[in-house]
Protein backbone atom coordinates (compact mmCIF):
# COMPACT_ATOMS: atom_id res chain seq x y z
CA UNK A 1 0.00 0.00 0.00
CA UNK A 2 3.00 2.69 1.12
CA UNK A 3 4.47 1.67 -2.62
CA UNK A 4 0.91 2.46 -4.28
CA UNK A 5 0.97 5.91 -2.43
CA UNK A 6 4.32 6.91 -3.11
CA UNK A 7 3.90 6.20 -6.56
CA UNK A 8 0.42 7.78 -6.85
CA UNK A 9 1.48 10.82 -5.19
CA UNK A 10 4.55 10.62 -7.68
CA UNK A 11 1.95 10.67 -10.82
CA UNK A 12 -0.46 13.50 -8.90
CA UNK A 13 2.66 15.45 -8.26
CA UNK A 14 4.18 15.46 -11.71
CA UNK A 15 0.96 15.44 -13.32
CA UNK A 16 0.09 18.52 -11.17
CA UNK A 17 3.21 20.51 -12.19
CA UNK A 18 2.72 19.74 -15.75
CA UNK A 19 -1.19 20.95 -15.41
CA UNK A 20 0.25 24.74 -13.24
CA UNK A 21 2.97 24.79 -16.01
CA UNK A 22 0.03 25.17 -18.90
CA UNK A 23 -1.97 27.21 -16.75
CA UNK A 24 -2.04 30.92 -15.29
CA UNK A 25 -1.77 31.26 -11.87
CA UNK A 26 -3.48 34.79 -12.12
CA UNK A 27 -7.57 34.35 -13.15
CA UNK A 28 -5.82 36.77 -16.38
CA UNK A 29 -7.40 34.45 -19.05
CA UNK A 30 -10.11 32.81 -16.63
CA UNK A 31 -11.94 35.75 -16.09
CA UNK A 32 -11.45 38.61 -18.70
CA UNK A 33 -13.79 40.78 -17.02
CA UNK A 34 -11.97 40.82 -14.09
CA UNK A 35 -10.02 43.81 -14.63
CA UNK A 36 -9.92 44.78 -11.44
CA UNK A 37 -8.39 41.64 -9.92
CA UNK A 38 -6.25 41.31 -13.11
CA UNK A 39 -4.39 44.97 -13.18
CA UNK A 40 -3.59 44.59 -9.49
CA UNK A 41 -2.47 40.80 -9.07
CA UNK A 42 -0.62 41.66 -12.35
CA UNK A 43 0.87 44.64 -10.78
CA UNK A 44 1.58 42.90 -7.04
CA UNK A 45 5.21 43.15 -5.85
CA UNK A 46 7.39 40.41 -4.13
CA UNK A 47 8.81 40.30 -0.98
CA UNK A 48 11.25 37.91 1.16
CA UNK A 49 10.63 37.34 5.11
CA UNK A 50 9.08 40.13 7.58
CA UNK A 51 6.38 39.70 10.09
CA UNK A 52 4.69 42.56 8.70
CA UNK A 53 5.05 45.19 6.21
CA UNK A 54 6.27 48.64 7.34
CA UNK A 55 6.32 51.81 5.60
CA UNK A 56 7.82 55.25 5.94
CA UNK A 57 6.16 58.76 5.28
CA UNK A 58 7.27 62.04 5.30
CA UNK A 59 4.17 64.07 6.41
CA UNK A 60 5.90 67.44 6.58
CA UNK A 61 8.64 70.02 5.85
CA UNK A 62 10.99 70.57 8.20
CA UNK A 63 11.13 74.18 5.60
CA UNK A 64 15.08 74.48 5.13
CA UNK A 65 14.66 74.90 1.73
CA UNK A 66 14.78 79.13 0.71
CA UNK A 67 16.42 81.83 -1.39
CA UNK A 68 19.53 82.95 0.73
CA UNK A 69 21.73 85.74 -0.27
CA UNK A 70 25.75 85.05 -1.04
CA UNK A 71 27.14 85.55 2.85
CA UNK A 72 23.73 84.31 4.02
CA UNK A 73 24.27 82.12 7.50
CA UNK A 74 22.99 78.83 7.68
CA UNK A 75 19.93 77.98 9.78
CA UNK A 76 18.66 74.81 9.44
CA UNK A 77 15.89 73.25 11.61
CA UNK A 78 15.47 69.70 12.35
CA UNK A 79 11.88 68.62 13.15
CA UNK A 80 9.97 64.96 13.79
CA UNK A 81 8.16 64.40 10.41
CA UNK A 82 8.25 61.25 9.48
CA UNK A 83 6.09 58.22 10.53
CA UNK A 84 5.85 54.76 10.28
CA UNK A 85 2.66 52.13 9.32
CA UNK A 86 2.59 48.74 9.16
CA UNK A 87 -0.06 46.00 8.01
CA UNK A 88 0.39 42.55 8.96
CA UNK A 89 0.39 39.69 6.72
CA UNK A 90 -2.76 37.71 6.01
CA UNK A 91 -3.04 34.24 4.66
CA UNK A 92 -6.08 32.79 1.85
CA UNK A 93 -6.01 29.06 0.89
CA UNK A 94 -8.02 26.92 -1.66
CA UNK A 95 -6.96 23.00 -2.33
CA UNK A 96 -8.45 20.16 -3.73
CA UNK A 97 -8.10 16.44 -3.11
CA UNK A 98 -7.34 13.25 -4.43
CA UNK A 99 -8.91 10.18 -4.08
CA UNK A 100 -6.16 6.49 -4.20
CA UNK A 101 -9.23 4.79 -5.67
CA UNK A 102 -9.87 7.19 -8.58
CA UNK A 103 -6.27 6.02 -9.63
CA UNK A 104 -7.56 2.57 -11.29
CA UNK A 105 -11.01 4.26 -11.97
CA UNK A 106 -9.33 6.77 -13.81
CA UNK A 107 -6.31 5.15 -15.12
CA UNK A 108 -4.13 6.51 -18.32
CA UNK A 109 -1.68 9.79 -18.58
CA UNK A 110 -5.09 11.37 -20.06
CA UNK A 111 -7.74 10.74 -18.01
CA UNK A 112 -5.63 11.52 -14.73
CA UNK A 113 -4.61 14.96 -16.64
CA UNK A 114 -7.96 15.58 -17.41
CA UNK A 115 -9.31 15.07 -13.88
CA UNK A 116 -6.47 16.94 -11.70
CA UNK A 117 -6.94 19.41 -14.26
CA UNK A 118 -10.59 19.63 -13.41
CA UNK A 119 -9.85 19.75 -9.49
CA UNK A 120 -7.45 22.22 -10.09
CA UNK A 121 -9.23 24.65 -11.85
CA UNK A 122 -12.43 24.39 -9.62
CA UNK A 123 -10.16 25.07 -6.18
CA UNK A 124 -7.97 27.87 -8.27
CA UNK A 125 -11.45 29.07 -8.85
CA UNK A 126 -12.79 29.47 -5.20
CA UNK A 127 -9.25 30.67 -4.27
CA UNK A 128 -9.39 33.19 -7.28
CA UNK A 129 -13.40 34.34 -6.05
CA UNK A 130 -12.10 34.49 -2.27
CA UNK A 131 -9.35 37.22 -3.10
CA UNK A 132 -11.14 38.87 -5.53
CA UNK A 133 -14.39 39.82 -3.04
CA UNK A 134 -11.48 40.86 -0.41
CA UNK A 135 -10.26 43.72 -2.57
CA UNK A 136 -13.49 45.71 -1.33
CA UNK A 137 -14.63 44.53 2.04
CA UNK A 138 -11.77 44.89 4.27
CA UNK A 139 -11.42 44.10 8.04
CA UNK A 140 -15.21 43.40 9.93
CA UNK A 141 -13.41 44.66 13.13
CA UNK A 142 -10.46 45.39 15.41
CA UNK A 143 -10.40 41.66 16.21
CA UNK A 144 -9.97 40.64 13.01
CA UNK A 145 -6.61 38.74 11.89
CA UNK A 146 -7.84 37.31 8.76
CA UNK A 147 -9.40 39.52 6.50
CA UNK A 148 -6.40 41.68 4.44
CA UNK A 149 -6.63 45.23 3.75
CA UNK A 150 -9.07 46.46 1.03
CA UNK A 151 -8.70 48.75 -1.55
CA UNK A 152 -11.27 51.04 0.87
CA UNK A 153 -9.08 50.29 4.03
CA UNK A 154 -6.68 53.38 1.65
CA UNK A 155 -9.31 55.09 -0.38
CA UNK A 156 -11.72 55.95 2.32
CA UNK A 157 -14.88 57.36 2.40
CA UNK A 158 -14.79 61.09 3.95
CA UNK A 159 -17.31 64.15 4.66
CA UNK A 160 -20.72 63.76 3.62
CA UNK A 161 -21.85 65.81 0.97
CA UNK A 162 -18.34 66.99 -0.06
CA UNK A 163 -17.66 67.97 -3.58
CA UNK A 164 -13.89 66.78 -3.21
CA UNK A 165 -11.29 67.44 -0.95
CA UNK A 166 -8.88 65.19 1.27
CA UNK A 167 -11.04 63.96 3.35
CA UNK A 168 -10.54 60.55 4.00
CA UNK A 169 -8.68 60.42 7.46
CA UNK A 170 -9.45 56.92 8.66
CA UNK A 171 -10.34 53.79 7.69
CA UNK A 172 -14.04 51.78 8.26
CA UNK A 173 -14.42 48.44 9.69
CA UNK A 174 -17.27 46.54 7.94
CA UNK A 175 -19.16 45.77 10.61
CA UNK A 176 -22.76 46.81 9.60
CA UNK A 177 -22.70 50.55 10.78
CA UNK A 178 -23.85 53.28 8.50
CA UNK A 179 -20.87 54.15 8.06
CA UNK A 180 -18.96 51.62 9.83
CA UNK A 181 -16.61 52.42 12.67
CA UNK A 182 -13.42 54.24 12.42
CA UNK A 183 -9.70 53.24 12.96
CA UNK A 184 -6.74 54.56 12.44
CA UNK A 185 -5.12 52.95 8.88
CA UNK A 186 -1.57 51.25 9.45
CA UNK A 187 -2.03 52.80 12.81
CA UNK A 188 -1.09 56.46 11.43
CA UNK A 189 -3.64 59.21 13.23
CA UNK A 190 -5.18 61.52 11.00
CA UNK A 191 -7.15 64.44 10.71
CA UNK A 192 -7.61 67.85 9.91
CA UNK A 193 -5.36 69.01 12.26
CA UNK A 194 -2.97 65.66 12.79
CA UNK A 195 -1.10 64.07 9.84
CA UNK A 196 -3.49 65.50 6.98
CA UNK A 197 -1.44 64.09 4.43
CA UNK A 198 -2.01 60.75 5.63
CA UNK A 199 -5.69 61.56 3.93
CA UNK A 200 -7.58 60.37 1.08
CA UNK A 201 -9.78 62.28 -2.02
CA UNK A 202 -13.49 61.87 -1.21
CA UNK A 203 -16.68 63.48 -2.84
CA UNK A 204 -19.96 62.65 -2.44
CA UNK A 205 -22.13 62.37 -5.68
CA UNK A 206 -25.15 62.25 -3.94
CA UNK A 207 -26.75 59.60 -5.87
CA UNK A 208 -26.61 61.65 -8.96
CA UNK A 209 -25.07 59.83 -12.02
CA UNK A 210 -25.15 62.85 -14.16
CA UNK A 211 -23.41 66.39 -15.61
CA UNK A 212 -22.71 66.72 -11.91
CA UNK A 213 -20.88 63.58 -11.48
CA UNK A 214 -18.67 64.47 -14.69
CA UNK A 215 -17.82 67.60 -12.64
CA UNK A 216 -16.75 65.90 -9.77
CA UNK A 217 -14.59 63.44 -11.92
CA UNK A 218 -12.95 65.80 -13.66
CA UNK A 219 -11.66 68.06 -10.41
CA UNK A 220 -10.30 64.29 -8.78
CA UNK A 221 -8.12 63.20 -12.12
CA UNK A 222 -6.82 67.21 -12.12
CA UNK A 223 -6.03 66.95 -8.18
CA UNK A 224 -4.39 63.29 -8.10
CA UNK A 225 -3.12 63.77 -11.06
CA UNK A 226 -4.36 61.16 -13.62
CA UNK A 227 -3.15 60.83 -17.33
CA UNK A 228 -4.16 58.91 -19.95
CA UNK A 229 -1.70 55.66 -20.91
CA UNK A 230 0.75 56.39 -23.84
CA UNK A 231 -0.03 53.22 -25.18
CA UNK A 232 -3.49 51.99 -25.20
CA UNK A 233 -4.56 49.12 -23.02
CA UNK A 234 -7.74 47.57 -23.01
CA UNK A 235 -8.20 46.47 -19.42
CA UNK A 236 -10.60 43.70 -19.88
CA UNK A 237 -7.92 41.54 -21.32
CA UNK A 238 -4.47 43.41 -21.31
CA UNK A 239 -3.26 41.18 -23.56
CA UNK A 240 0.50 41.77 -23.48
CA UNK A 241 0.22 45.69 -23.19
CA UNK A 242 1.29 47.74 -21.00
CA UNK A 243 -0.37 47.81 -17.45
CA UNK A 244 -1.89 51.72 -17.21
CA UNK A 245 -0.78 53.80 -14.26
CA UNK A 246 -3.65 54.87 -13.57
CA UNK A 247 -7.52 53.49 -13.79
CA UNK A 248 -11.10 53.76 -12.97
CA UNK A 249 -13.77 51.20 -11.72
CA UNK A 250 -17.34 51.45 -10.84
CA UNK A 251 -20.95 49.84 -11.02
CA UNK A 252 -22.96 48.56 -13.98
CA UNK A 253 -25.40 51.52 -12.77
CA UNK A 254 -22.93 54.38 -13.44
CA UNK A 255 -21.83 52.68 -16.43
CA UNK A 256 -25.18 52.16 -18.13
CA UNK A 257 -25.84 56.11 -17.31
CA UNK A 258 -23.06 57.63 -18.50
CA UNK A 259 -22.50 55.56 -21.44
CA UNK A 260 -26.00 56.54 -22.37
CA UNK A 261 -24.85 60.14 -21.55
CA UNK A 262 -21.75 59.73 -23.62
CA UNK A 263 -23.80 58.41 -26.56
CA UNK A 264 -25.74 61.64 -26.22
CA UNK A 265 -22.71 63.91 -26.15
CA UNK A 266 -21.13 61.67 -28.81
CA UNK A 267 -18.13 62.17 -26.59
CA UNK A 268 -15.12 59.62 -25.52
CA UNK A 269 -16.77 56.94 -23.54
CA UNK A 270 -19.75 54.29 -24.50
CA UNK A 271 -20.52 53.89 -27.55
CA UNK A 272 -17.57 55.43 -29.42
CA UNK A 273 -16.03 51.68 -30.16
CA UNK A 274 -12.32 52.89 -30.96
CA UNK A 275 -12.23 54.89 -27.70
CA UNK A 276 -9.16 53.52 -26.08
CA UNK A 277 -9.28 50.01 -27.97
CA UNK A 278 -12.95 49.21 -27.52
CA UNK A 279 -12.69 49.88 -23.51
CA UNK A 280 -14.85 52.85 -21.86
CA UNK A 281 -12.73 55.64 -21.03
CA UNK A 282 -12.93 59.13 -18.95
CA UNK A 283 -10.29 61.51 -20.88
CA UNK A 284 -9.09 58.84 -21.95
CA UNK A 285 -8.18 57.31 -19.07
CA UNK A 286 -9.99 53.60 -18.82
CA UNK A 287 -12.49 53.15 -16.87
CA UNK A 288 -13.72 49.38 -16.07
CA UNK A 289 -16.86 47.91 -15.27
CA UNK A 290 -16.29 45.72 -11.59
CA UNK A 291 -19.15 43.56 -10.79
CA UNK A 292 -18.29 43.40 -7.18
CA UNK A 293 -19.02 47.23 -7.01
CA UNK A 294 -22.75 46.92 -7.64
CA UNK A 295 -23.39 45.92 -4.22
CA UNK A 296 -23.70 49.14 -1.94
CA UNK A 297 -21.93 48.44 1.20
CA UNK A 298 -22.63 51.30 3.53
CA UNK A 299 -20.09 50.60 6.24
CA UNK A 300 -16.96 51.20 3.73
CA UNK A 301 -17.89 52.92 0.50
CA UNK A 302 -21.58 53.75 0.17
CA UNK A 303 -23.25 53.40 -2.96
CA UNK A 304 -22.32 53.27 -6.92
CA UNK A 305 -18.46 54.06 -5.87
CA UNK A 306 -16.27 54.85 -8.44
CA UNK A 307 -12.67 53.95 -7.71
CA UNK A 308 -9.89 56.36 -9.23
CA UNK A 309 -6.77 54.17 -8.47
CA UNK A 310 -2.83 54.90 -9.25
CA UNK A 311 -1.63 51.58 -9.54
CA UNK A 312 2.10 52.33 -8.74
CA UNK A 313 0.94 53.89 -4.90
CA UNK A 314 -1.77 51.21 -4.47
CA UNK A 315 -1.04 47.34 -5.15
CA UNK A 316 -0.70 43.80 -3.25
CA UNK A 317 2.17 42.63 -1.63
CA UNK A 318 2.98 38.75 -2.17
CA UNK A 319 5.51 37.04 0.29
CA UNK A 320 7.78 35.58 -2.26
CA UNK A 321 7.92 31.60 -0.55
CA UNK A 322 3.76 31.79 -0.36
CA UNK A 323 2.57 33.08 -4.07
CA UNK A 324 -0.31 30.76 -5.08
CA UNK A 325 2.24 27.90 -3.90
CA UNK A 326 0.85 24.11 -3.24
CA UNK A 327 1.38 21.87 -0.39
CA UNK A 328 0.74 18.55 -0.48
CA UNK A 329 -0.95 16.59 2.66
CA UNK A 330 -2.26 13.12 3.37
CA UNK A 331 -5.53 13.19 5.16
CA UNK A 332 -5.16 11.69 8.33
CA UNK A 333 -8.77 10.26 8.54
CA UNK A 334 -8.96 8.95 4.88
CA UNK A 335 -6.40 6.90 4.68
CA UNK A 336 -6.63 6.92 0.52
CA UNK A 337 -6.76 10.40 0.27
CA UNK A 338 -4.22 13.19 -0.53
CA UNK A 339 -4.88 17.15 -0.25
CA UNK A 340 -3.31 19.32 -2.23
CA UNK A 341 -3.58 22.90 -0.60
CA UNK A 342 -2.98 26.36 -2.40
CA UNK A 343 -1.78 29.36 -0.10
CA UNK A 344 -1.54 33.01 -1.04
CA UNK A 345 -0.16 35.16 2.16
CA UNK A 346 -0.42 38.86 1.10
CA UNK A 347 -1.70 42.35 1.73
CA UNK A 348 -3.05 44.89 -0.01
CA UNK A 349 -0.69 48.16 0.76
CA UNK A 350 -0.18 51.88 -0.04
CA UNK A 351 2.54 54.14 0.04
CA UNK A 352 0.48 57.22 0.45
CA UNK A 353 -2.75 57.43 0.46
CA UNK A 354 -3.08 61.39 -0.85
CA UNK A 355 -1.68 60.02 -3.66
CA UNK A 356 -3.34 56.86 -4.30
CA UNK A 357 -6.50 57.94 -5.95
CA UNK A 358 -9.81 58.52 -5.11
CA UNK A 359 -13.32 57.38 -4.49
CA UNK A 360 -16.59 59.25 -5.79
CA UNK A 361 -19.57 57.27 -4.27
CA UNK A 362 -23.29 58.21 -2.29
CA UNK A 363 -21.92 58.51 1.49
CA UNK A 364 -23.08 56.10 3.60
CA UNK A 365 -25.07 58.33 5.43
CA UNK A 366 -27.54 59.95 2.54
Amino acid sequence: MADEFELATDIWDATFQRIMTKEPKLATFAYRKWSLFNLFFNNAKTVIGGDQLEGNITMDSEGNARMVGAWAQDALEKKNINAQYTAKWRHAKGGMMWNLLETSVNAGDQKIYDVLKTQFKSGMKDLYETVYLALVTGLTGASDYESPNSINTWLRVGTASSTGGWTGYRSRYNDGSTPGTAYDTGGLTSSASVNPGWASYYADHQGNIDESLLSLLDVAILELGFQAPTVGVNVNTDLGLSIPDFSMYSTKNVHKTLNNLYAKADDNMGYNKNSHWGTPTFMSIPFAYTDILNTARTSLYGTDPIFGINHNDLYPVIHADWNFETVTARDPNRSTVLKKLIWLKYQMWCDNPHDAGFLISRHPSS
